[in-house]
């Protein structure tokens, strides 16, 4: 399996070959790792963060359309990481020492990250109950709209209603920093 391109293994995966995941598994943990490493600065949640897309990326495998595996692989732990940050620290101001440790990096792309993901959950906070919960099951959940029409009893029509008024919504209150939540919209 050392000998396999990424696209290879990539084929394989989809197929469900557990030795190319396992072969994927060592070729990226540690660099994953690092990645995660430096901006979390914690082990356990370093950790955490690969083996959140180590196994994402199986579950996901046969929808996923990846064409360089490395790339993916980075930006999926990038995100992962700023998921990890918000599960760290729920609800807590900018100006609390937990956030500013977790934050102060040479560079200040997380803060920033922050900043956007605060204003957007203030945002995501002022939809109704049902958009509300339609846009986090099809945004954070990944869920179908086959599958929130199914969980809240509503139609799938219903369904894309609320999506598109809480897009709309989100679009207007976001409208400054629109193109940082290109992949929520």
């Amino acid at each position: 399996m050392h000998e396999l391109s990424d696209i290879a293994l990539l084929q394989r995966l989809q197929q469900a070959d557990e030795a190319a995941y396992t072969e994927i598994f060592h070729r990226y943990w540690e660099k994953l790792y690092a990645i995660a490493y430096n901006r979390l600065r914690i082990r356990t949640a370093a950790e955490d963060v690969v083996q959140e897309v180590l196994a994402s990326l199986w579950v996901r495998r046969k929808e996923l359309d990846i064409r360089h595996l490395s790339g993916y692989l980075a930006t999926a732990t990038r995100y992962a990481v700023f998921r990890q940050i918000s599960r760290l620290l729920p609800d807590q101001p900018l100006d609390n020492p937990d956030v500013q440790q977790l934050v102060s990096t040479p560079d200040s792309d997380l803060l920033d990250f922050y900043r956007l993901q605060q204003r957007l959950g203030n945002a995501i906070d002022e939809l109704p109950e049902k958009c509300r919960l339609v846009f986090l099951y099809s945004r954070r959940d990944q869920y179908s709209n086959k599958e929130i029409a199914a969980a809240l009893q509503l139609s799938e029509k219903t369904v894309e209603a609320h999506l598109t008024k809480a897009l709309k919504h989100l679009r207007i209150r976001l409208k400054d920093v629109y193109p940082y939540f290109s992949f929520f919209f």
